[in-house]
C-alpha cells in the first residue's frame, strides 16, 4: 500500500470514527439526561443507549486497530493485535444484536398481525427482547474467550522451533481456523436473517393496513398510516446499512485469502465505519426528544 493511499485512508476513516463517536456519545448524554430528569427509561431508550456505547467502544478498538496496523511493524500474530481482534469480535457482536434488537422491539411494537404466534411475541416484547441481549452477550464473550484460547496457542507454536511435525500441526491448526472464522461470519447471518423478517412483517403490515383504509373510503393518510410509512422508511434503511455492515465484515473476515490483505482490510474498514455513524443520525431524526435536542444546539427550529 503506498503512502498517499495509506494518508487517504486514515483521512477518511478519521472523519467517519470522529463523527460515528460525536453522534453515539450524543445518544447517550442525551439518553442519560432524560435518566436523570424522569427517574425512568423504557425498553427501546436502553436499547438505544447501549447500541450507542456499543459502538463508542468499537470505533475506538477500529482506531486502536488502524494505529496499530498502519503506524508499527507488529505482524498478524503479535499480542497486542491478537487482543484489539478479540475486542473488536466481541464490540461487533454485541453492537450487530443490539441492532438487531431493536428492529425486534420496532416491528413488535407496530406491526398490526393477527397471527397467533406474533401475538403472543408481541405480547411478551420485554422478556423476548431481554433474553435476546443476554442470549447474544454470552455468545460474544463465548467467542471471545475462544479467540484468547486459541491466541495462546499461536504464540506457543510461534516460540517453537519449526520442524516438519510442528508445521504439520500449524497447517491443521490454520484449517481449524477457518473453519471456526467461518461459523462466526455464518453467525452474522442470524441476526441478519430476524432483522430481514421484522422489516419484511411491518411492510406486510403495512400494506395491509394501507388495503384496509381504501376498502374503508377513510384515505391513507391517516395517524396509523403515517406513522407506518415512516417506520418503513426507517427500516428499510436498517436494512441496507446492516447489508453493507455485514458484506464489510466478510470482507475483513476473509481478507486473508484475498490477493492484497491490507485492501482488503482498508476497505472493509472503511465501510464497516460508515454503519455507527448513519445509523446513529437516523436514530436521532427518528425519534423526537433526540431529534429536538439535536436541532437545538444548531437553534435550529423544527
Amino acid at each position: 500500500m503506498t503512502s498517499l493511499t495509506q494518508r487517504g485512508f486514515v483521512f477518511v476513516m478519521t472523519i467517519e470514527l470522529i463523527l460515528g463517536i460525536c453522534c453515539n456519545g450524543f445518544i447517550w448524554l442525551m439518553n442519560c439526561i432524560n435518566l436523570i430528569k424522569s427517574k425512568k427509561m423504557s425498553l427501546s431508550e436502553f436499547v438505544i443507549t447501549s447500541l450507542a456505547i456499543s459502538r463508542i467502544c468499537l470505533l475506538l478498538i477500529i482506531i486502536a486497530d488502524i494505529f496499530v496496523l498502519c503506524y508499527s511493524n507488529l505482524d498478524e500474530t503479535s499480542i497486542t493485535l491478537q487482543i484489539i481482534n478479540t475486542m473488536w469480535t466481541f464490540a461487533n457482536f454485541v453492537s450487530i444484536w443490539l441492532a438487531t434488537c431493536l428492529s425486534i422491539l420496532y416491528c413488535l411494537k407496530i406491526a398490526n398481525l393477527s397471527h397467533h404466534v406474533f401475538l403472543w411475541f408481541k405480547g411478551r416484547v420485554s422478556h423476548v427482547v431481554r433474553w435476546i441481549l443476554l442470549a447474544s452477550v454470552l455468545f460474544s464473550f463465548f467467542i471471545s474467550l475462544t479467540l484468547i484460547k486459541d491466541f495462546s496457542v499461536s504464540c506457543i507454536y510461534k516460540q517453537m522451533t519449526p520442524t516438519a511435525n510442528c508445521t504439520e500441526d500449524m497447517r491443521k491448526k490454520k484449517s481449524a481456523n477457518f473453519l471456526k472464522y467461518l461459523l462466526i461470519a455464518l453467525w452474522m447471518v442470524i441476526p441478519f436473517i430476524m432483522s430481514l423478517i421484522s422489516h419484511i412483517l411491518i411492510i406486510h403490515s403495512l400494506r395491509r393496513h394501507t388495503q384496509q383504509m381504501q376498502n374503508n373510503g377513510t384515505g391513507s393518510r391517516d395517524p396509523s398510516t403515517e406513522a407506518h410509512t415512516r417506520a418503513t422508511k426507517i427500516i428499510l434503511s436498517f436494512l441496507f446499512l446492516f447489508t453493507v455492515y455485514v458484506v464489510a465484515f466478510f470482507i475483513i473476515m476473509f481478507g486473508s485469502l484475498l490477493p492484497d490483505t491490507k485492501l482488503a482490510w482498508i476497505t472493509g474498514e472503511m465501510f464497516l465505519a460508515v454503519h455507527p455513524f448513519v445509523h446513529s443520525i437516523i436514530l436521532i431524526f427518528s425519534n423526537n426528544k433526540l431529534k429536538q435536542a439535536f436541532l437545538g444546539m444548531f437553534q435550529i427550529k423544527k
